[in-house]
């Protein structure tokens, strides 16, 4: 054991001793004082509570149709999470994978096995906060949890009720109610990696018809030196022989700087709110020195997202209400964005804007609920590119070093210069919910879509059936469907790099259809007072999924100002199929006033068919078992104890490191100790992750060729960390 590791295992047991020493005197400081006991709320994985994500109009979760899993802000509080990524790992039917470089995300979220950060729509408020041009949304710090009420985390496709892009499930997180005339929150907290981070709420109500809510959240870290903490990572070269894959002579850095700004303001009928992200992540995290790049904090990617919205209701009487949205999305890339190598700079840019609007009617009557309406979106877009030289703001780039591309054949096929291209969507939805008997429910709702980018009609259906055996336990059947339009981010994405190159598809007169995916749930669920138990079994299949590299265009002649090379070009196309079987199964007791237990466990069969081969869902892991304890202290003190643990995790057999093999599970264990009202309003906490300050690994980005390829095999993930902080509520 090095000195690194032997300074990591102290820090972490004494943590651990600090944790257990601190429970030991509090327990008797609050039996001294006689307090109550601490009446926590309910808190389970599922919880019989009113949401609104999954109809878009709020209802019990029990009764609404798809599986929704509700994580209020106590349980955020009470367990330490810090984003939502925290959140996620926690959670039945996720496998996460972090340190796979801004660019392609931030972290991996793969929901029920269908791979892909523009997968999963994450809303704030319902306002989407996804990429309108269909860029990965990058799961970041930006993504912060300090102002809400609660994270509604809905499984499965839902395009019949959103439209394009609820592909695999739905986000949404939603922030607390403005109550009293005034309300202020500030946090700060600290940790090692040189982490701080800090967020400040406000709320009000000017008038008894007026409300403002405002929050502001920053995070700063200089990141782990995996560097030095995966010293022995390295592969066997084939002339070279032992090679570490980080550059033991270049300096190894992973800093990254989050902010986010939420404010909503409302009278009477008429709300406005804004949400902006921004994120400065590493590019390359996933990039061996050997193949030429180095990560440094000079490679890194700065990503901005504005999005407004106004919203004005009206009654049109007891039953009737119509609600109108305008919206509006900025999102840039910043033009200094890029990834290094040794001998040259690449710089990456991209950009969109969007303004559309949305009617919706509401029409409630005694035995159900049914919503319809339209919406439209403008979508300007600047996409993806790579270029050695810094990018400007134009509305075009006539830069790129290839001009031409002369194929087998002798067919001259020019690259025109990219520009900023312009299209509309538009969406027609209806949904019913009926209530047939006081145990039977139905629902039923379909979406028509069309836009102008693609020249595709995509509908998509939603309906099943609810069957209400006896107050709190139900039973449901539940079908969807849900599609995502080939964005420009696949549609013209391009680079180039010596004799290898990716253009867009149209140059070899390609067109991309839209992803789809089809899925079929049986759900079961019992509430009581002790007890939340939900279990629910689905098997989907996706089609056409798009790959960025779905087809390879060999020994073509590229044709560039430094004159004529054989070159390899890949382009994107719908050649990938994903079928997936599983199960998910969450449950919560409560053991009267002391404590709560939860237990969650995942199964997923994840078969991907690709170039006429058949093999397992790579980056995914077939089991997954979280589990976790929160107690109570008299009325001040609570303590989390949570535990994960994942089987191994699948791997692409045309990975040349693992063919096809797996990445070794882990188990992994965090805590949180939380001090409340040690003066009035004024809390503290300590959370620790991983602390058995295990090495492990999760799958990369491209899970390539680390001798020849621009990514590794695997990923090295944290060791041991800790943040410690207070809050103050006004």
């Amino acid at each position: 054991m090095n000195i690194i590791e032997r300074g990591a295992c102290v820090t972490s047991s004494a943590m651990v001793f600090l944790l257990l020493l601190l429970l030991t005197p509090l327990q008797g400081y609050c039996h001294t004082f006689a307090l109550p006991f601490y009446e926590p709320e309910r808190i389970y994985y599922f919880m019989d509570e009113p949401v609104v994500t999954a109809s878009r109009f709020s209802q019990p979760s029990s009764q609404a149709p798809s599986t929704v899993m509700v994580v209020t802000s106590k349980m955020i509080k009470e367990r330490g999470y810090k984003c939502l990524v925290d959140v996620l790992e926690d959670l039945p039917g996720f496998d996460i994978h972090k340190h796979i470089g801004g660019q392609a995300g931030g972290t991996y979220v793969i929901q029920r096995g269908l791979w892909g950060n523009n997968k999963l729509l994450v809303l704030k408020d319902g306002i989407r906060l996804n990429p309108e041009n269909g860029s990965n949304l990058v799961y970041g710090n930006q993504l912060s949890l300090g102002d809400l009420k609660q994270i509604e985390i809905m499984y499965g496709p839902s395009s019949a009720i959103y439209g394009a892009d609820a592909y695999a499930g739905i986000i949404n997180l939603i922030t607390k109610k403005v109550k009293g005339p005034r309300h202020l929150e500030m946090e700060i907290s600290g940790g090692n990696a040189d982490t701080v981070e800090g967020h400040l709420l406000v709320q009000a109500k000017p008038t008894m018809d007026s409300f403002i809510h405002l929050y502001a959240h920053g995070f700063g870290s200089n990141g782990f030196d995996l560097h030095d903490i995966y010293d022995d990572y390295h592969y066997h070269h084939p002339i070279l022989g032992k090679t570490h894959f980080y550059d033991p002579n270049e300096t190894f850095e992973i800093p990254e700087r989050d902010w986010d700004l939420s404010i909503k303001a409302g009278w009477k009928n008429l709300v406005f709110e804004t949400v902006y992200l921004h994120t400065k992540q590493p590019t390359n995290i996933a990039a061996p020195f050997n193949t030429g790049r180095t990560q440094s904090s000079k490679d890194r990617v700065e990503l901005d997202t504005w999005n407004f919205r106004l919203t004005h209701t009206l009654s049109l009487g007891k039953k009737l209400d119509a609600i109108t949205m305008f919206k509006g999305q900025i999102y840039r890339m910043d033009p200094d964005s890029r990834y290094g190598r040794k001998q040259f700079n690449n710089y990456i840019y991209e950009r969109s804007d969007m303004f559309g609007m949305e009617e919706q009617l509401r029409y409630s009557y005694k035995k159900g609920k049914i919503i319809g309406g339209f919406a439209f979106k403008r979508i300007s877009t600047m996409p993806y590119l790579n270029s050695r030289s810094p990018f400007d703001e134009g509305d075009t780039y006539d830069e790129f070093p290839v001009k031409e591309i002369i194929t087998e054949d002798g067919k001259h096929l020019p690259i025109g210069p990219f520009r900023e291209y312009d299209y509309w969507t538009y969406g027609l939805y209806m949904q019913a919910n009926h209530k047939l008997t006081d145990k039977l429910s139905l629902f039923a709702g379909a979406r028509f879509d069309w836009e102008t980018f693609t020249h595709h009609e995509t509908c998509n259906p939603r309906t099943g059936i609810i069957y209400t055996i006896k107050k709190g336990e139900t039973l449901r059947l539940m079908y969807g469907h849900a599609y995502i339009s080939p964005s420009a981010y696949f549609r013209f994405k391009a680079w180039v790099d010596k004799n290898y190159a990716h253009l867009p598809p149209s140059v070899f007169g390609r067109n991309l259809d839209p992803e789809k995916v089809s899925s079929l749930e049986f759900s079961y669920s019992k509430h009581t007072k002790r007890l939340s138990f939900n279990i629910a079994t689905y098997v989907s299949r996706s089609v056409d999924s798009i790959q960025e590299a779905g087809r390879f265009f060999k020994n073509v002649l590229m044709v560039s100002n430094e004159g004529t090379e054989k070159a390899t070009v890949e382009v994107a196309d719908n050649t990938g199929r994903v079928t997936n079987f599983g199960i998910d199964l969450a449950i919560s007791y409560r053991l009267d006033r002391l404590a709560i237990l939860n237990f969650g466990y995942s199964f997923i069969n994840s078969r991907q068919h690709l170039r006429g081969h058949s093999f397992d869902g790579p980056k995914v892991s077939n089991h997954k078992v979280m589990a976790g304890i929160t107690g109570y202290l008299g009325n001040h003190l609570s303590y989390n104890l949570r535990c994960r643990w994942r089987s191994e995790i699948h791997t692409s057999p045309y990975n040349t490191v693992y063919h096809g093999t797996t990445i070794p599970g882990i188990f992994l264990l965090d805590a949180n100790l939380r001090w409340k009202d040690i003066l009035p309003g004024l809390d503290a906490h300590l959370t620790m992750k991983n602390l058995l300050n295990s090495k492990y690994f999760t799958a990369a980005n491209e899970s390539g060729d680390p001798i020849n390829g621009a990514s590794l095999p695997r990923v090295p993930q944290d060791p041991f960390g800790f943040m410690m902080g207070i809050s103050y509520r006004f």
